[in-house]
């Protein structure tokens, strides 16, 4: 089964993942140290993506969208911006759309309640760039 799921993980290396046999489980290992900012953290994103669309075909990709990332968060230490994250998503949907690979986003981390709000715009731009549709009720 391990050679059926490859794992790219965006981290930062001071707080995450602590559990080293854990690490050693991720195929392609993004560190982020503490203070990283916006644009060097979608740099990394960008070539990691670029990385990862040369080494495989999947069926499935599995997002985990954490906003522990988020300036702020107490845990994460990172200083990520609203609109940073927003475009994180919208970079790895983007991704999925044009490799023609379904996608399922989890929300995970985000220790602040402006992390709800946050997740809720970067929906809402996901939704007006066409990456996803949302309906309109039940």
């Amino acid at each position: 089964m391990a050679d059926r799921v490859y794992i790219l993980d965006m981290y930062n290396p001071g707080i995450y993942p602590l559990d080293y046999e854990a690490r050693n489980y991720i195929n392609q290992k993004v560190e982020v140290k503490s203070g990283t900012r916006t644009e060097e953290y979608l740099l990394k994103l960008d070539e990691a993506l670029e990385i990862a669309g040369r080494r495989l075909n999947p069926e499935l990709l599995v997002y985990n969208a954490g906003t522990d990332i988020l300036e702020g968060d107490p845990l994460g230490r990172l200083k990520i911006s609203p609109d940073g994250i927003a475009l994180r998503d919208e970079k790895v949907f983007r991704f999925a759309r044009e490799k023609k690979i379904p996608i399922v986003m989890l929300t995970s981390g985000g220790y602040m309640k402006s992390s709800a709000r946050v997740i809720a715009d970067s929906i809402v731009n996901l939704e007006n760039k066409c990456l996803i549709e949302t309906s309109g009720g039940p």
